[in-house]
């Protein structure tokens, strides 16, 4: 009886742990993919005009990452953060100097639960931004600009939507 007894609370060990339910598997950050393909995406355009690429500029990268999660907590788009600095302003309060600095700003604000709507989101603010024309085609001036050398950008999810700040420079001395 015992060696059953003994048995029994073996296998209940082993099995039961398996019938429990599973707690939900926890969605991988979507930020760096997201950041990374928009970079894609933007020297995918320079190449088609005959551009060189962007690279990646570390203080860019943290001003607009600053500014992206800004508008997100305030569920305000605009290129001014809370604190009211300009992007060029902000880019220096990170440490940088630029001859030239833009910004592009962009918010989609339905649901971005799923790794899915936060892609379909991506394409959909590239593409109007490429598909903008003059006189008002500032986004796609700076996507384009060839007196931009490098970028950064800031993506920010949260209950308030999907904010996005693209930041391209022109280093200065």
């Amino acid at each position: 009886m015992n060696l059953s007894f003994n048995v029994i609370w073996i296998i209940a060990a082993v099995v039961l742990p398996f019938l429990a339910p599973m707690p939900p598997a926890r969605a991988e950050d979507p930020v760096p993919a997201i950041r990374a393909r928009l970079i894609n995406q933007i020297n995918a355009h320079r190449r088609a005009y005959g551009l060189l690429p962007l690279v990646a500029d570390p203080i860019a990268q943290r001003a607009a990452q600053y500014q992206a999660q800004d508008m997100e907590s305030s569920g305000v788009m605009r290129h001014e953060d809370s604190t009211g600095r300009s992007p060029m302003n902000r880019y220096a309060a990170f440490g940088g100097h630029a001859a030239l600095y833009g910004e592009n700003v962009a918010f989609y604000g339905d649901s971005m639960s799923e790794s899915d709507a936060a892609w379909q989101a991506v394409s959909k603010l590239d593409a109007m931004m490429m598909a903008e024309r003059p006189p008002s085609d500032g986004h796609r001036e700076n996507i384009l600009s060839p007196d931009y050398k490098a970028i950064g950008i800031g993506v920010a999810v949260g209950p308030n939507g999907l904010y996005i700040a693209e930041d391209f420079v022109s280093p200065g001395q």
